[in-house]
C-alpha cells in the first residue's frame, strides 16, 4: 500500500478530493490494525505467578480469556482485510499507479506546481530587495577575484527565503555585468530537463537568431553540452542555475562549464547544504539571514502600500501597530511577507480590516490567495523520502521557538519506530543511522536549522522556522498524526471531543507557560484510547491535576521531561501499567521519589530519563529493551549489572556504588556513553579495567571496544595512570575528568581522543605542556584544572585543536603561545582569570581565529582589547567577532 499512496499522494496535490479521501481511508485502516493489535497484547498480557493450586485455576481461567481475545481479533483482522480489499479495487478508479520504493516521492503535480510558482527569469525585476545589502557585498566581493579554477558560489536556505532575488540582484548588478564576458541563467525544476537547461544557457548567453536557436534545439545532450562548453572556453563567464535541487542534477550540467578565463564563477541557489558543499567545498557557500523587524515591516509596506510607499499619512496610526504585529508573525521569510502585504493590499486601509486579518493571520499566511506561500514550504515536504515525512512532522510536537535537542529528538523517532532497528551485529546502529542520515538529511534540506554553538558542554540542537512549524502542524493534523494545545486554546481539547479525529488522533503534545492559570480538567476519555503519544512541557510549574492513565493504555510515549510539579510517586507507580511504553520521561517534582519495582513490567522500554533522585529497583533488569538509562543523580541497586540489559548503550549521571565490580559491564557490551558520580579512586581503577576489557558484540576487529564517551566526576583523586588504562580504547573520542589530577601524565592515551573536558582538578603543572601533544585533539574544556601562575603552547602544540575553554585560572599570570602554536584554533573563551597581565602574543599569527570570548572577572585584558586603542589590540584586530562583558 505504500507504494500506491505515493502516487495516491501526487493525485492529492492536485485536489482530487476522492482520492484525499482514499488515502484518509488506508490511513485510518493502518490505524486501526494497529489499535487490534495493540489492544490484543494489552489484555492478554499477564504477570507470572508462583505455583500453587491457586495459580493453577488463574491459568486456566486466562486460556479462557485468551481464547476469547483470539476469537475477537479474528473477527476484527477479517473486517480490515474486507476493507483493504475493496480499497485495493477502488485505487484503478482513481487512476492510481503502482510506483515502485526506488521512484522519487514527490510527483508530477509537484513538480509542475513548482514551476507555476517559481517561473524566474533574470530580467524579470523583482522589487522587494529589501534587507539584501550585507549579502549582496558579499557576493560581488566573491565573484570578482580572480581564481585561476572555475569556481561555483552557492546561496543555500529554505524556500521562500529570497535565495532567487538575490541571485538576480546579482546577475543585474553593473559590476558584475562589466567583469564578465558573457552571463547565463538556468531555472532548474525539481523536474530535471538538462536539455532545457542547457538550452536556456545557450540562449541566454549566445546572440542567436531564431534560425540558429531552432537548429540548436535540434542537438542531443552529448552536442548541447560541447557547443555550451566551446562557447565559454575562451571568455571569463557568469552563470547561475537557480534552485537546483540535487549533486546528480550538478554532475549532469557541469561539464559544460570549462575553466574559461582567470576569475570564471557559477553561481548556484539551492535548499540542500550538500548540493553545495559537493559542487565547491573551497568556495562560498552563503546563508542569507531572515529579515529582522524594520526590515520586515519595510518590505510590508511596500506590499501593502505600494503607490504610496514611505507617506505614513496614508494609514491610520493604529495601523502600525497591527501590521508589525503580524509581520513578527511571518519570522523574516520574505516570501510570506510579501504574500501578508498582498493580502492586506486588497483590504481596505482601517483597523478594522486589519484587525480580521489578524485574528487569522496564520491560516491568512499559509493559504493567502493563491496559496504560493504554503505551495513554496510543501514543495520541501513534498520532496522528502517516505521515510522522513514522520520525522519532520514529529518536530511540530516542540514547543514555538524553542531549541529541539538533537539526542531527545533521535531518541524518540526510535520510539516511535521511524527508525528501523538493525541486525544485532550491524555496525551502524539505529542512534548512527538517526544522526548521520535522518537529522542531518532535514538540515541539508534546510527544513530545520542547527544551532550553531561549539561550545562542548551545550547540548546539540536545531530550530525550526515558525512558518515551517505551521505547515508541520498543518500536515499532522490533516493526518491525525499529531495536534498541540497551548495556553491559547480553548482549554484541553481532547478533553469534551468525541469524534472520529479525536479517536485516531496518535500524538498529542501540552504546552502550557501561563504562570497563571490552573489546569484542573486535564484528563482523559474514551476518545482519547488510541493515543500513542503524549508530550507535556509545563516549564514554570503551573498547579496540574493528577494525570489518570486508564483511558491511554497503549501509550507508547510519554515525556513529562519538563513537566515541573508533574511527577509524584502515584505517577510512577500509574505508568508503570503501560505495558506498550517505549519511551518515558519523568520530570522535576519532588527531589526523591520512590520508583516502584513494578517499573519491570515496562518490557518494551527503550528510553528511561528520571529527573529526580531515586534508587532504581532490581527489576529494571527486566527492561530487556533499554537503550538509554539517564538519571540527574539516580541510584542502582549493589545487584545491578549491564549485561543483563543487553541494548543498553547510553548509562548517564548514575551514582558509583557496590555495582562497581569486576564482571560488572558484562561481555560482550554495546555500552557506549557512560557518566558515573561520585566515584572514589578504588572504583575508578575497577571501572576503567572493566572498560578496557570490554569487547564488542561486533565481528569487527576495528570495533572491539565500544566506549566512545566517558564521564567520571570523583570525590577523591584519580589515578595517576587513567589515559594509559584508556589507550586501548580506539572508539573513545570523548572524555571528561572531574576531580583532582596529582599529575596528567601522557605517555599513552585513547588514540582517537578528540574532545577533552578537566574539572576541579587542581593539578600544580602546566597542563598544556603535556596536552598539546594530543594529535586528535579537537575541542578543550579546562575549568579550575591549573593552580599555577604561567602556561605554555609551544611552536606545534595543538595541531588540530579548534575550540578552547579556559575558565577560573585564578593564579595565572602569563600565557605564552608561539607563533604556529594552535594553527586551527577557531574559538577562544576566556573566563574568570582576574590576574592574567596580558594576551598570549602567538595570537596574532591565528588566521583560523574566529571568535574571541572574554568574559567575567578579567578587567585588565577587558581594558587591553579596547578597539584601536587597547595595548593588545593589534593581537586580536583580525578576529571577526569578539565580545568582552562589562562586568
Amino acid at each position: 500500500m505504500r507504494c500506491f499512496l505515493k502516487d495516491a499522494d501526487a493525485k492529492q496535490q492536485q485536489g482530487d478530493e476522492r482520492v484525499r479521501n482514499w488515502v484518509a481511508e488506508i490511513r485510518n485502516i493502518a490505524y486501526d490494525a494497529e489499535d487490534v493489535v495493540d489492544t490484543f497484547i494489552l489484555k492478554i498480557d499477564a504477570p507470572a505467578k508462583s505455583g500453587g493450586v491457586l495459580n493453577l485455576i488463574t491459568r486456566k481461567a486466562l486460556m479462557v480469556k485468551n481464547l476469547k481475545q483470539l476469537h475477537t481479533i479474528g473477527k476484527d483482522i477479517k473486517d480490515i482485510q474486507s476493507r483493504l480489499r475493496v480499497i485495493s479495487d477502488s485505487r484503478v478508479t482513481y487512476g492510481i499507479n503502482n510506483l515502485s520504493d526506488n521512484e522519487a516521492s514527490s510527483s508530477v503535480a509537484s513538480q509542475m506546481i513548482q514551476q507555476q510558482l517559481r517561473n524566474h527569469y533574470p530580467h524579470v525585476e523583482d522589487d522587494d530587495t529589501i534587507g539584501l545589502e550585507e549579502h549582496t557585498k558579499t557576493l560581488l566581493t566573491e565573484l570578482v577575484k580572480d581564481d585561476e579554477r572555475r569556481c561555483v558560489v552557492s546561496i543555500v536556505g529554505v524556500g521562500g527565503l529570497g535565495k532567487t532575488t538575490l541571485a538576480k540582484k546579482i546577475y543585474k548588478d553593473d559590476i558584475v555585468m562589466s567583469r564578465f564576458d558573457c552571463h547565463a541563467w538556468s531555472s532548474i525544476s525539481q523536474q530535471f530537463n538538462p536539455g532545457d537547461s542547457l538550452l536556456q544557457l545557450i540562449k541566454t548567453s549566445m546572440n542567436l537568431s531564431d534560425n540558429e536557436l531552432s537548429r540548436i534545439k535540434e542537438l542531443n545532450m552529448r552536442d548541447l553540452v560541447e557547443k555550451l562548453y566551446q562557447y565559454l572556453q575562451d571568455k571569463r563567464y557568469f552563470v547561475v542555475l537557480d534552485d537546483l535541487w540535487s549533486f546528480e542534477d550538478w554532475n549532469t550540467l557541469s561539464p559544460a562549464f570549462p575553466n574559461g578565463k582567470k576569475g570564471s564563477k557559477v553561481l548556484l541557489t539551492t535548499r540542500n547544504r550538500e548540493v553545495a558543499s559537493q559542487a565547491d567545498p573551497w568556495s562560498l557557500q552563503l546563508e542569507p539571514r531572515l529579515l529582522n523587524e524594520e526590515d520586515s515591516w519595510e518590505l510590508l509596506c511596500k506590499k501593502a502600500f505600494p503607490k504610496n510607499i514611505g507617506d505614513a499619512n496614508v494609514y491610520p496610526a493604529g495601523l502600525e501597530k497591527l501590521g508589525r504585529e503580524m509581520v513578527r508573525k511571518c519570522g523574516g521569510l520574505p516570501l510570506a511577507i510579501c504574500v501578508l502585504g498582498g493580502l492586506l493590499a486588497a483590504k481596505k486601509s482601517e483597523i478594522k480590516e486589519w484587525e480580521y486579518v489578524n485574528r487569522d493571520i496564520t491560516s491568512n499566511i499559509n493559504k493567502g490567495k493563491n496559496g504560493c506561500v504554503m505551495g513554496i514550504l510543501e514543495l520541501s515536504y513534498n520532496d522528502l523520502p517516505v521515510h522522513l515525512k514522520p520525522c519532520f512532522l514529529y518536530l511540530g510536537l516542540f514547543p514555538e521557538d524553542h531549541a529541539i535537542p538533537r539526542k531527545k529528538l533521535i531518541q524518540l523517532w526510535i520510539s516511535e519506530g521511524f527508525i528501523p532497528h538493525m541486525k544485532e551485529d550491524a555496525l551502524a546502529t539505529p542512534e548512527d543511522i538517526g544522526k548521520h542520515q535522518y537529522y542531518a538529511e532535514l538540515i541539508q534540506r534546510c527544513m530545520i536549522q542547527p544551532e550553531k554553538d561549539t561550545n562542548p558542554w551545550r547540548k546539540k540542537a536545531c530550530r525550526m522556522h515558525d512558518l515551517m512549524r505551521d505547515l508541520c502542524l498543518l500536515k499532522a493534523k490533516e493526518m491525525n498524526f499529531a495536534d498541540v494545545s497551548n495556553d491559547h486554546t480553548d482549554g484541553i481539547t481532547l478533553n469534551s471531543s468525541s469524534t472520529d479525529t479525536c479517536r485516531r488522533l496518535r500524538r498529542y503534545a501540552i504546552h502550557l507557560n501561563d504562570q497563571e492559570k490552573r489546569y484542573d480538567d486535564l484528563y482523559f476519555n474514551n476518545s482519547t484510547s488510541a493515543l500513542r503519544t503524549l508530550l507535556v512541557d509545563n516549564p514554570r510549574g503551573n498547579p496540574l491535576s493528577p494525570l489518570k492513565y486508564q483511558n491511554i493504555k497503549l501509550l507508547r510515549v510519554l515525556d513529562l521531561e519538563n513537566a515541573r510539579n508533574f511527577s509524584s510517586p502515584n505517577t510512577t507507580k500509574e505508568v508503570t501499567k503501560l505495558v506498550h511504553l517505549r519511551y518515558l520521561a519523568l520530570g522535576k517534582g519532588q527531589l526523591d521519589i520512590p520508583i516502584p519495582s513494578s517499573i519491570g513490567n515496562l518490557r518494551n522500554l527503550q528510553t528511561l530519563k528520571l529527573s529526580f533522585r531515586g534508587l532504581l529497583p532490581d527489576t529494571i533488569t527486566n527492561c530487556v529493551q533499554l537503550r538509554h538509562l539517564e538519571m540527574v543523580f539516580g541510584e542502582v541497586p549493589d545487584s545491578f549489572q549491564i549485561e543483563n540489559l543487553i541494548k543498553l548503550q547510553f548509562l548517564s549521571n548514575v551514582k558509583a556504588g557496590k555495582w562497581i565490580r569486576k564482571g560488572c559491564l558484562g561481555k560482550p557490551s554495546k555500552l557506549r556513553n557512560l557518566s558515573v558520580k561520585n566515584i572514589s579512586r578504588t572504583q575508578t581503577a575497577v571501572l576503567i579495567n572493566e572498560i578496557a576489557d570490554k569487547k564488542s558484540s561486533s565481528s569487527d576487529d576495528q570495533y572491539q571496544n565500544p566506549i566512545r564517551v566517558l564521564r567520571l566526576q570523583s570525590n577523591g583523586t584519580f589515578e595517576n595512570k587513567i589515559f594509559d588504562s584508556l589507550s586501548c580504547c580506539h572508539n573513545l573520542y570523548r572524555l571528561q575528568l572531574n576531580g583532582k589530577l596529582d599529575v596528567l601524565n601522557l605517555q599513552k592515551y585513547p588514540p582517537n581522543l578528540s574532545k577533552l573536558t578537566l574539572d576541579e582538578n587542581m593539578l600544580n603543572d602546566d597542563p598544556m605542556k603535556t596536552l598539546q601533544y594530543l594529535p586528535k585533539l579537537k575541542s578543550l574544556v579546562m575549568h579550575r584544572t591549573y593552580t599555577g601562575e604561567e602556561m605554555e603552547c609551544s611552536t606545534k602544540g595543538f595541531p588540530q585543536l579548534q575550540v578552547l575553554i579556559i575558565f577560573g585560572f585564578d593564579r595565572l599570570k602569563k600565557w605564552t603561545v608561539e607563533q604556529g602554536g594552535m594553527p586551527r584554533l577557531k574559538e577562544l573563551h576566556l573566563n574568570v582569570l582576574p590576574e592574567l597581565r596580558m594576551l598570549p602574543e602567538g595570537l596574532r599569527f591565528m588566521t583560523t581565529l574566529e571568535k574571541l570570548r572574554i568574559n567575567s572577572h578579567m578587567p585588565t585584558i577587558r581594558d587591553r582589547v579596547v578597539r584601536e586603542i587597547g595595548e593588545d589590540w593589534y593581537k586580536v584586530q583580525h578576529i571577526p567577532s569578539i565580545k568582552v562583558s562589562n562586568y
